[in-house]
Order: C-alpha cells, then sequence, then structure tokens
C-alpha cells in the first residue's frame, strides 16, 4: 500500500512593506570548527573553537572576512569563549585561562595560561576597565586584576551555583547562575558582596547590556530585557520567544539585540514596549555564536563563520523555514511527505528559475512558484523507500542575488534500528559535571531533551 500522508500547501501575502533583513554578504569555512564563541576588538573579529583552534578576521569592510590567522593554543588545548580589549585576548580554555598578545592578529601571541586555573571549567567571561570576571560553573566567578594587562592576577572568586555567564558595568558584576541573574557590587574587587538575585525561570545561556538594558538569552524561553534605571534593582521589561534556542547575544545599535538562536540569526528590536522580531535568517547550520560590528552580523556557527548585513533589502530575498527534511522509516515501497516553507523577505518579486531533486527516492509534490514581497509557500517532498537509507537535497534556483542558489537537505530512513520519528530506547547516564548521580531518560516524559555529543580527545 501506498501511504503517503499530504500536508497541504499554504500562500499568504502578508503586509509588510521596506521589509528590514538579513543580506548575506560574505562566507568562510575555516580549520576550526566546534565553534563556540566570537568577539570582536577594533576591526578583528575573534573567532574561538573547542577543534582546530582559533581564527582572525580583518573587518575594516564590515561586508567582507579577511582571514588573517589560524591560531591554536597549542599542546591540544581547546578554546572555549574569548574578551578581547586593545592588544589582548583572554580565552577560557580546557586548560585554564589563556592570555593572547593580539597587537598584531596577523600573529597572535600566546602569553601562556595563568597559575591555579588549569583544573578549573571555565565558560564565558567579560572584562571592563582593569577587572576581568571568568565564570568558573561551580567554582563561581573569578576577579582578575589586569591593569598589567599581559600577567592578570587572581584576587577573589565570588560564590555562586552554577556561573554561566557575565556581563561588567561600572561597578556591577550581573552574573548568571542557573535560573538566576545575580547583581554583584564589585566596586571593590577585594570584596564583592551580592546586592540583589532575580528568578529568570529557564537556565540563562548569556548576559549582554547596552544602552541602560540588561539582556538574557534563555534557551528554550527566547530572551528576556530588563531597565537599569537603577543598576542594583534591574526590572522586567519583556520577553520574546525565539525560534529555537536562544544561546548567544551581542547588542547592537538602535536599541536592537542580535541573538544566535542554533537554527538561525534573529534581530530583536526594544520598541519601547516590548520585544519584536525585525529580522531573521535561518543559516541552515548550528548558529553557536555571534558577534555585531555597525550594522554587520557574524554569525558563528559549528564550522563556518557567515556575514550578514541587517538593513532593507531592495530586491528579493528567499528564505527557508529548515534546511533539513528528516523523515521517519518508511516501508519498502511506502512514502512519506514533509514539508518546508520558502518565504521571500524582501521587497521586489523573487523568480524561481529552477528547481529539482537531486535523489530520485524524493519527488517535489506541488513546485514552488514565485514569490510576492512577503509571500510564503509550503513546498511538499515525498520520500518514497526502496530498501535502504537515501539522502540528497531540494535545490532552488532564483533571483535572489546573495543566494542565488540554496539547498534543503532531503534524509529517508529506510534500515532497522533506530531512526527519525521512532521511540527512543531508555538509558541511564551517570552525570559527569555541574550535577549530581545519573539522568534516566525516563524521567523525563513529555519533556524536549537534546542530547550533543562530543569527543573528550
Amino acid at each position: 500500500m501506498n501511504n503517503c500522508h499530504k500536508i497541504s500547501f499554504i500562500l499568504f501575502l502578508s503586509s509588510i512593506c521596506n521589509a528590514l533583513n538579513l543580506t548575506l554578504t560574505d562566507y568562510h569555512d575555516p580549520a576550526a570548527n566546534h565553534i563556540l564563541d566570537a568577539e570582536i576588538v577594533d576591526n578583528t573579529l575573534i573567532i574561538s573553537a573547542m577543534v582546530q583552534g582559533i581564527e582572525f578576521y580583518d573587518v575594516t569592510v564590515g561586508s567582507n572576512l579577511n582571514h588573517l590567522a589560524h591560531f591554536t593554543l597549542g599542546g591540544g588545548v581547546r578554546a572555549n569563549c574569548v574578551r578581547a580589549n586593545g592588544n589582548y585576548a583572554y580565552f577560557t580554555s580546557s586548560n585554564g585561562l589563556y592570555v593572547v598578545n593580539i597587537s598584531n592578529p596577523a600573529n597572535p601571541q600566546s602569553l601562556g595560561n595563568i597559575s591555579n586555573t588549569s583544573n578549573l571549567i571555565l565558560e564565558n567571561l567579560d572584562l571592563e576597565d582593569n577587572i576581568l570576571a571568568v565564570c568558573a560553573h561551580v567554582d563561581g566567578v573569578i576577579l582578575f586584576d589586569i591593569s598589567n594587562p599581559a600577567n592578570p592576577v587572581q584576587i577573589t572568586t565570588i560564590e555562586v551555583n552554577n556561573a554561566w555567564a557575565v556581563a561588567l558595568l561600572d561597578d556591577y558584576a550581573y552574573i548568571a547562575s542557573n535560573d538566576e541573574i545575580l547583581v554583584v557590587d564589585v566596586s571593590d574587587i577585594n570584596l564583592p558582596t551580592l546586592l540583589t538575585t532575580i528568578p529568570t525561570g529557564n537556565a540563562v545561556k548569556d548576559v549582554a547590556i547596552e544602552y541602560g538594558f540588561l539582556y538574557a538569552a534563555l534557551g528554550s524561553d527566547g530572551v528576556d530585557i530588563y531597565s537599569l534605571d537603577d543598576p542594583i534593582n534591574p526590572q522586567y521589561l519583556a520577553n520574546y520567544n525565539t525560534t529555537t534556542m536562544a544561546h548567544r547575544i551581542a547588542p547592537m545599535d538602535n536599541y536592537k539585540l542580535a541573538v544566535a538562536d542554533w537554527d538561525d540569526v534573529e534581530v530583536l528590536e526594544w520598541d519601547g514596549s516590548n520585544l519584536v522580531l525585525v529580522g531573521h535568517k535561518n543559516t541552515g547550520n548550528r548558529t553557536m555564536a555571534i558577534a555585531v560590528k555597525d550594522n554587520f552580523i557574524y554569525s558563528a556557527e559549528w564550522a563556518s563563520v557567515q556575514t550578514f548585513e541587517f538593513g532593507e533589502i531592495q530586491g528579493p530575498d528567499i528564505d527557508l523555514s529548515t534546511w533539513e527534511l528528516n523523515y521517519p522509516f518508511v516501508d519498502n515501497g511506502s512514502s512519506y511527505t514533509l514539508s518546508l516553507e520558502v518565504t521571500n523577505n524582501g521587497n521586489s518579486l523573487l523568480i524561481v528559475t529552477d528547481q529539482y531533486t537531486s535523489n530520485p527516492d524524493f519527488q517535489i509534490d506541488n513546485h514552488l512558484q514565485n514569490l510576492s514581497p512577503g509571500e510564503a509557500q509550503w513546498v511538499n517532498i515525498i520520500y518514497t523507500a526502496d530498501g535502504g537509507n537515501s539522502s540528497g537535497g531540494y535545490n532552488i534556483f532564483s533571483s535572489d542575488t546573495d543566494e542565488p542558489q540554496i539547498i534543503c537537505e532531503t534524509n529517508g530512513n529506510n534500515i532497522n534500528g533506530i531512526n527519525i520519528g521512532e521511540p527512543a530506547p531508555d538509558f541511564t547516564l551517570d552525570y559527569v559535571a555541574n550535577e549530581s548521580g545519573s539522568f534516566q531518560l525516563s524521567d523525563h516524559l513529555d519533556e524536549v531533551v537534546v542530547l550533543a555529543f562530543f569527543s573528550p580527545q
């Protein structure tokens, strides 16, 4: 029997005019991968990656990624997060806190790691004036004096439950610890004082401050915004629930915020009453971190770096709801249909010049039509199983000048074993960090569970 599960396509026209969105201006596939953080100092973009090191780019011309150097901390050390100021960059890593001289970013020089940090699991960090604050999870937030920036001196530690991120402003440190933000007075670096604790309702992944606002990335709960009119008592203003998982954030001009949201880059704006979405681009990759210079957004993804310009788009602008269609197990000879939404976020007609699937096991049910500005169409792709796993792509060629060809991967499962869409087997794993005891999958029924696999070597 041919069981074809149909999903009807939808056409609609929104009232978008003078569309603001993200235009791809440059792309680089670096040696580094498992990218975790991004930082801009002056006209240098620094990309910190857990595997194969660190990348430096000249972004004097904001639209261009001018690659300067590939760099490692040496000895197989895996870089994590980075913050920089002037001629020095500070990296958290698998082996402590490292200092790197970046006075010549085309030839960075490691000054080594800081003593008494190599046994710590270090995460995000921030610096202001002569203070460097480094998150060390259950070991708190370590404060360093960087009056000599080449030689940070450890001063004291702020005790917290699980420090993930920190932002410094004037005399205060705003610390993300599990599902709380702590406000700590650091005017006396030798004697930090806890002032306020703000519950957030979800684990905080990142914090950032700009224009008197505190932003908090809350993973699957999106982004919160707080007023810092009273810096000791931030006042909650609003939340925007992003599409996927808000992981890293970077403030922009004019009360805007760029969000690394795992599947996409989103631009939010505080309009005086709410956080609203004013720009969006599904990147097709795992968007892990983000950095901003003027109207240019640098999307640091799992194994690539992309530059987007935020602004009004005169021409057409194609966007996909997903870059992968992963089909569940299908009996031989049977079919299953999945759909993706294609949208024109630009200001002129999107002309589709060609489209096809690269594997005959996948067929287009309803071909994509030309799209007016703001118009979208669901396209159905039918997978018919023929005895083995299948993979390919749905290729679209259009009049979008920055993305004239765009591909949605198609993956069909037709083998015995665990396939997408089937019940997961129960399992138990011991916690190795940040928790004690063990995790059992069956204890989390009706919850979203994400498994991320990392090799220890």
